[in-house]
């Protein structure tokens, strides 16, 4: 199980990188919370997670990232149809070839087209330079 959710991470770090951002959402259930280490967010739709999902790869490509690697740690057993997966992201940056690190977890929900993401909780962000255009995007909801 482990090896095809990574698999389905890669995924989405790819098509995050290539901005892909509608084929990346239609893994996402909105209205989506994302908790970051300083606040809050709820993205009410497909919209405003476009907004969030192309500031976040705008910042990854001006900062070098050519590769986000995901490392899942832990899958909660499933019940009632819910659990939670730990991850943590590796970001490849280019052409120093150093790593730097975001985790999070993950509340899915098993659906007929795969897991589906109804929450996430960002316990260390690897870019803290992206709270403050977080801080103006929720000031402007």
């Amino acid at each position: 199980m482990h090896s095809n959710i990574a698999a389905e991470l890669r995924l989405r770090g790819e098509q995050l990188l290539q901005g892909q951002i509608d084929a990346l959402l239609d893994s996402y259930i909105f209205p989506l919370p994302l908790f970051l280490p300083e606040q809050r967010l709820l993205l009410s739709g497909r919209d405003e997670a476009r907004v969030v999902f192309g500031l976040l790869r705008h910042w990854l490509l001006r900062s070098g990232v050519t590769a986000l690697q995901p490392q899942v740690l832990a899958v909660e057993l499933p019940r009632a149809g819910r659990f939670r997966m730990w991850v943590d992201w590796h970001e490849r940056i280019m052409p120093s070839g150093e790593t730097r690190t975001c985790s999070a977890i993950y509340y899915c929900r098993a659906t007929n087209l795969g897991p589906r993401i109804e929450m996430v909780n960002y316990t260390r962000l690897s870019m803290p330079e992206l709270h403050q255009e977080f801080e103006a995007l929720a000031l402007s909801a």
